[in-house]
């Protein structure tokens, strides 16, 4: 049985989590979400670099294509890759197989913000690598499972 004061520690714990988590959602919030240059001269919006993220490992796709691997339309696609195109980023080609395809590739603009993007995210990678490194299995495996019912439950609040 609890009683009184560890009922209120646990909540205290509880709440204290919770403030930390949102302390750290919102902070990578602030520094992922500022525009980057992504060691190039452009700037690059966080759905920009996505999407070069995107047609850098998901090579030779067409806009249709693109539009169905990442769940949004045609159109929205297209309005991006016309962005990425003026900053120089994507270039289009003619789809060999089909005249009316194009098919998207990254100039080398393009694969240097990749390059820099993909640094950015090794080192996220190495801090949590680093923090979690003498943690045991079982310490991994609920923050994990925490993590992921988190992750969950964020989505189900923000889709209804």
């Amino acid at each position: 049985m609890y009683s009184s004061y560890t009922i209120l520690n646990m909540i205290d714990d509880k709440l204290i989590i919770s403030q930390l988590l949102l302390n750290i959602i919102a902070g990578f919030y602030e520094k992922d979400a500022k525009v980057n240059y992504f060691d190039t001269d452009t700037l690059l919006y966080h759905s920009e670099i996505h999407m070069v993220q995107f047609i850098k490992e998901n090579q030779a796709l067409h806009l249709s294509a693109i539009a169905r691997g990442l769940g949004i339309t045609r159109g929205a696609v297209s309005q991006m890759i016309m962005r990425l195109e003026k900053k120089g980023v994507v270039s289009k080609e003619p789809d060999p197989g089909n005249n009316r395809k194009v098919i998207l590739r990254l100039t080398s603009k393009g694969e240097k913000a990749y390059l820099g993007h993909k640094r950015n995210h090794d080192s996220y990678n190495a801090v949590v690598s680093t923090l979690l490194e003498n943690a045991s299995q079982s310490e991994m495996d609920f923050l994990k499972e925490f993590l992921m019912k988190y992750e969950k439950a964020l989505h189900k609040t923000s889709s209804e």
